[in-house]
């Protein structure tokens, strides 16, 4: 295995999309939750970081709204990424979202050139999928968040209240809602939609 700093200082490695999972979380006027998730994250025993450009360590400070480093799964190490988007304009009507990253340059080098992400139908590794869906079912746990989307380049493309409406079948992204939200999903959207009580 590369030594961590080389991995995480290879630039090359951070081209491409994202592989995504992208949380909307709560009112923008909110900066509690993001606080609880960043520190879940980068609390993690397989976690390491967050870290300057330099691979300098630097401490979880909410008001950065983006923190790098690497995640250890089975036997692979890749880095990656938590952004915090706050949208602001106006505060009141806005929301704060939490979004984990894995470029897609960085999955195909790591995993195998197998996994094809720029395709029709991506392949993704299972290991990153299976760190999704458990991050997301932890986090929710701390905070019941209002939608969460898992796909590639899915940030900001769909809120909760746009899943009222049919969204079509054209969408590889899965969405995840609680219980208490399911009710609203339109029924044609519920093929792409879980209830994250039942993940």
């Amino acid at each position: 295995m590369r030594q961590l700093k080389d991995l995480f200082l290879d630039k090359d490695l951070r081209v491409g999309g994202f592989y995504e999972l992208a949380i909307q979380v709560c009112q923008s006027a909110d900066n509690d939750p993001i606080r609880l998730y960043n520190h879940f994250i980068w609390t993690q025993k397989n976690v390491v970081g967050p870290f300057d450009i330099n691979y300098n360590s630097i401490k979880v400070d909410t008001s950065n709204i983006e923190h790098n480093g690497i995640l250890h799964l089975e036997n692979y190490a890749i880095p990656f990424r938590t952004f915090n988007i706050r949208e602001d304009k106006p505060v009141e009507t806005g929301f704060n979202w939490f979004d984990i990253f894995f470029y897609t340059a960085a999955i195909e080098h790591i995993f195998g050139s197998e996994f094809q992400t720029w395709v029709e139908n991506p392949k993704v590794p299972k290991p990153l999928t299976d760190f999704f869906k458990s991050t997301l079912k932890a986090l929710y746990k701390i905070y019941p968040f209002q939608l969460a989307i898992l796909g590639f380049e899915v940030s900001g493309q769909y809120y909760l209240d746009g899943l009222r409406k049919p969204i079509g079948n054209w969408t590889t992204s899965s969405f995840y809602v609680g219980q208490n939200n399911y009710h609203i999903v339109a029924m044609e959207n519920r093929k792409f939609v879980t209830e994250i009580e039942k993940l």
